[in-house]
């Protein structure tokens, strides 16, 4: 239990470790290209080591309630801890990016050659003019840059994730380690 709750510590701590770094150094999307792989390595070595660890527990069932309870918890951690970290700490990430996507809203609609072919192919567009267009886009990103629309679907996506990967593992890992055959 100690190298879980090792590997639980250190998965958050090192998180904040690599956002940190990237802070001056990475772009935007290289820095979250970075936390995705390193959380998902973490959430995929915590359901490992855990069915390992639960690996003589009769009925998968078991297995999989073992090991889920650990690695969601770890998901819902690294959730709020990403809301801390973008809307506590570094606030000024999360309303830099949400400026740039205006930025780039606004040279769309700006454009008639872009913004035209948009509204070809979508009916709905088609009979707005580019004010409305740009409002109610605008509208979109200041919910997608919420802090409740973003800690809820960090949460969701993480907690799916650590379900799923300790259910993967809890099925397979007492075939490799019994040697049952599959």
């Amino acid at each position: 239990m100690a190298k879980i709750r090792l590997l639980f510590g250190t998965g958050i701590a090192a998180w904040f470790a690599i956002k940190l770094y990237g802070l001056g150094t990475w772009t935007w999307e290289q820095s979250n290209q970075a936390g995705i792989f390193w959380n998902l390595a973490c959430v995929t070595g915590l359901a490992a080591l855990l069915s390992y660890v639960h690996r003589s527990e009769p009925t998968f069932i078991q297995r999989w309630k073992n090991v889920a309870k650990t690695t969601v918890l770890y998901g819902l951690i690294l959730s709020f801890s990403m809301g801390i970290w973008y809307y506590a700490l570094v606030p000024e990430t999360i309303n830099q990016r949400k400026k740039e996507q205006l930025e780039l809203l606004e040279e769309f609609v700006n454009d008639p050659n872009a913004l035209g072919a948009v509204q070809d192919s979508n009916a709905a567009l088609g009979q707005q003019s580019s004010e409305e267009i740009f409002t109610q886009q605008a509208a979109n990103l200041e919910v997608f840059f919420s802090p409740l629309f973003f800690i809820g679907t960090v949460l969701m996506v993480w907690i799916f994730t650590a379900a799923v990967l300790s259910a993967i593992f809890a099925a397979v890992m007492p075939r490799i380690w019994n040697a049952h055959p599959i």
